[in-house]
């Protein structure tokens, strides 16, 4: 078994000047001095050039002008401000325009139970029957639900959509309109999509 090594700061200080060393002559083809080592014995140390300063050139005065966002004042009149009740007037005629185009997209989401008059009553025909009702704006939704009631009679849970211009009044009017296969047409719930 060998013996460490002792740490000697010999070693530190020439793997520094080696550093330098090729530091110097990787960038110039000459090994640099090692910093804070003295230089060899008659050899003077370099002197450092004192770099000239040129003078900077005055620019002329017509680059002062120069707009570099292309903005000429000159060439273009300003358009005539809008007063403030204008301004008014335009940001709500704009305010009532978006206002209409919302309430065009709104829709309301109606969900209904249609309770029939007997048990022997086939429900999927008369659902069919009502989805066939057209109205402008209402679509009915694509399946039902059978729900049990009482002594064997079920009723139809079912959906549709409607807009702003459409009444659920008058829809569930149109199927209690059907009175030798509808016993009653009862609303749960409306929802705004």
């Amino acid at each position: 078994m060998s013996a460490a090594v002792a740490y000697s700061l010999e070693y530190d200080e020439f793997a520094l000047a080696l550093s330098y060393a090729m530091m110097g002559y990787a960038a110039g083809g000459k090994a640099a001095p090692a910093a804070g080592a003295a230089p060899a014995k008659g050899k003077k140390a370099p002197k450092a050039k004192k770099e000239e300063k040129k003078p900077a050139k005055k620019e002329e005065d017509d680059d002062d002008d120069f707009d570099v966002f292309g903005d000429d004042d000159d060439e273009e009149e300003e358009a005539p401000k809008e007063s403030r009740a204008e301004m008014l007037e335009r940001l709500k005629r704009e305010a009532n325009e978006r206002l209409v185009k919302k309430q065009a997209k709104q829709r309301t989401l109606v969900a209904i139970e249609v309770k029939p008059w007997d048990t022997e009553q086939d429900l999927m025909a008369l659902w069919k029957k009502i989805t066939a009702i057209k109205q402008e704006g209402v679509k009915f939704g694509e399946n039902c639900h059978l729900v049990e009631v009482a002594f064997g009679i079920k009723k139809i849970c079912m959906s549709f959509t409607m807009g702003n211009d459409s009444s659920s009044d008058e829809i569930i009017e149109q199927i209690e309109a059907m009175e030798d296969e509808v016993q009653s047409v009862e609303l749960t719930s409306m929802n705004v999509l």
